[in-house]
């Protein structure tokens, strides 16, 4: 049994010019986690934050309760931007994230990703983004439970009722249409947990947000967006994981055709997901 956590960084805001202080891109990720490591890795997790966040939870008095307070990667993501690389606070984070990282290798947690770079003074049409999204997860999550003889389910990050439900009915169709059934190894569609109780949509927050976000904003928008978002400071976190990151990919080929773990649209120029590693 395997469960696909599913998580995202950025918003459907329009971005208006190079310098308009929006995120310039959407990153949308799925964590391919083996359900009988879920204990392991949330203990593991919960360790990891009392150990580099001692101060956040002074006053817990449980250590489960660690899991309550989230380390942001977004948070994370400012301070790296604000801060000189050999500052102390830089490398803490740095070194969090390198710990992160190693218990997605320790596990064989895999992950899939679509980044959508945003065209200038054109909103994302969230329900279309995220239905389509959702449903190229699905189909490598299919093609991965394939591969590995398993089961799954989607568990995906609480936005709120109505966003929940479309995401979650783009499975639906495709699961009980007169044909036949697009995702059979994935029982049901998906569910939406709070973020604030499960340590693997934690974990997908600081990949995509502290990770995937700020290196696919450096590489896939400059030149065209020069913004707060695609600070020079990124470039710390391409090159320390990029390598890492490369290899947590899970990709698959349907109908002949291969895809990447991480793909991407960007309407600004010819750079792919291939530059995210270069």
């Amino acid at each position: 049994m395997h469960i696909c956590y599913v998580d995202e960084s950025g918003d459907s805001q329009a971005i208006n010019s190079a310098t308009h202080s929006v995120q310039p891109c959407l990153v949308i990720a799925g964590l391919f986690v083996n359900a009988g490591s879920i204990h392991a890795i949330t203990k593991e997790f919960i360790q990891l934050k009392a150990r580099f966040y001692p101060g956040k939870f002074r006053h817990i008095n449980h250590d489960l309760d660690i899991l309550l307070t989230e380390i942001k990667g977004s948070d994370i993501r400012t301070d790296i931007r604000a801060n000189l690389l050999a500052s102390s606070k830089v490398q803490h984070h740095l070194k969090f994230l390198d710990e992160i990282l190693a218990i997605c290798k320790k596990y064989d947690v895999k992950l899939v990703s679509r980044i959508w770079v945003k065209a200038f003074s054109k909103a994302i049409f969230d329900k279309s983004v995220y239905t389509i999204t959702t449903q190229n997860i699905a189909q490598r999550f299919e093609k991965f439970l394939l591969k590995t003889q398993s089961q799954g389910m989607i568990v995906a990050d609480f936005r709120d009722p109505n966003r929940n439900s479309y995401v979650a009915h783009s499975v639906f169709t495709q699961k009980h249409k007169a044909t036949f059934d697009q995702y059979p190894s994935i029982h049901e569609v998906p569910t939406f947990g709070v973020s604030d109780n499960h340590a693997c949509l934690q974990i997908a927050d600081l990949l995509c947000s502290a990770i995937i976000s700020p290196i696919a904003a450096r590489t896939l928008c400059v030149p065209q967006v020069n913004n707060v978002h695609t600070h020079p400071n990124y470039d710390w976190i391409k090159s320390r994981f990029k390598k890492r990151l490369r290899n947590l990919q899970f990709h698959c080929k349907h109908n002949g055709t291969n895809y990447w773990g991480i793909s991407v649209d960007n309407p600004h120029n010819m750079k792919t997901a291939i530059d995210l590693f270069k």
